[in-house]
């Protein structure tokens, strides 16, 4: 019997019974295990502390993805945003050209319409002519226009904007031409004022802004407003055409002539088409028949004629 048990108990302490002995542990653990999880939920509570443990180990381990992505992110939107403003930028600038465009266009058509408006009624004919040239030395203002002689442009020919006279063609090209400006201080202009018609003349300053009428007598009914127009003396300028405004009127009790200021009322320095003036060719009268002389006129009588026959 002793040979038996010792037999047994070697059995159990050899490594089959001991791997039976852990197995049966398990299982008997296993059991407790699901039945205390059962009861009580140990598990779940277990499983949510190893993860509250394990979470910054998670972040940790994804914080160089993370990182990486948001430089691609921030530089991606950097240079979309960059792409961006240069297209806004780019559309800024191109409405801008074509919001000035359109207000040159504008100011153009107004001036045309200036123009056309100063025309009519106007016993003469108007050619357009556009600025290709300014020059406003001080000693010389003078602008270069783009008709000449091929257009029928002649020396000495009137030229106005819409608003008044600007001056006179000076030289003429085949192409081209110089108009010299009221301006000029080698200009003068013979000027009438319209609510009194007393005649005068306006000569250059130099300076676009201003005319001066040196020769008026100090007595004269002249004051600040008055329109002054060509008077058609020196057969340059036609007759009417507006020339500028009296702006200060300077009455020296010691001299003989008041010193009249005036603001010419054409764009001088600013507009870019300007009118020549072509006097308008009177129509032509149909010829009246000559009177038949009196040798053809006896041998035309009823007379002759009944002599004449046999």
């Amino acid at each position: 019997m002793a040979r038996l048990s010792t037999t047994g108990s070697t059995r159990w302490f050899s490594p089959e019974g001991l791997r039976t002995a852990r197995l049966m542990m398990y299982l008997l653990l296993s059991l407790v295990l699901m039945a205390m999880d059962q009861r009580e939920q140990y598990v779940p509570r277990i499983r949510s502390a190893i993860g509250a443990m394990l979470e910054p180990v998670y972040h940790l381990a994804g914080l160089p993805s993370r990182v990486a992505g948001a430089v691609s992110d921030l530089s991606r939107s950097r240079a979309e945003l960059a792409a961006e403003n240069q297209a806004q930028a780019d559309t800024i600038l191109l409405q801008s050209a074509a919001v000035q465009q359109m207000q040159s266009l504008q100011q153009e058509n107004q001036r045309l319409r200036a123009m056309l408006a100063a025309t009519e009624g106007r016993d003469f004919e108007f050619r357009f002519a556009e600025l290709v040239q300014v020059n406003l030395d001080p000693f010389s203002h003078k602008i270069m226009i783009d008709r000449g002689a091929s257009d029928g442009v002649f020396a000495g020919q009137a030229v106005l904007d819409g608003a008044g006279v600007i001056g006179q063609v000076s030289d003429v090209g085949l192409h081209l031409s110089e108009v010299l400006l009221i301006s000029d201080p080698d200009h003068a202009l013979p000027v009438q004022l319209t609510r009194t018609g007393l005649r005068t003349v306006a000569y250059g300053t130099g300076e676009t802004a201003w005319l001066l009428l040196p020769n008026v007598p100090l007595q004269a009914d002249v004051r600040p407003g008055d329109l002054l127009v060509t008077s058609g003396l020196g057969d340059r300028f036609p007759p009417g055409f507006p020339v500028a405004e009296v702006i200060n009127i300077d009455r020296d009790s010691g001299e003989t002539f008041a010193e009249v200021r005036a603001r010419p009322l054409a764009a001088l320095d600013r507009g870019r088409e300007v009118l020549l003036v072509v006097q308008r060719e009177a129509p032509s009268q149909p010829a009246a028949p000559a009177a038949p002389d009196a040798d053809q006129a006896e041998q035309d009588s009823p007379e002759t004629a009944a002599e004449d026959r046999p």
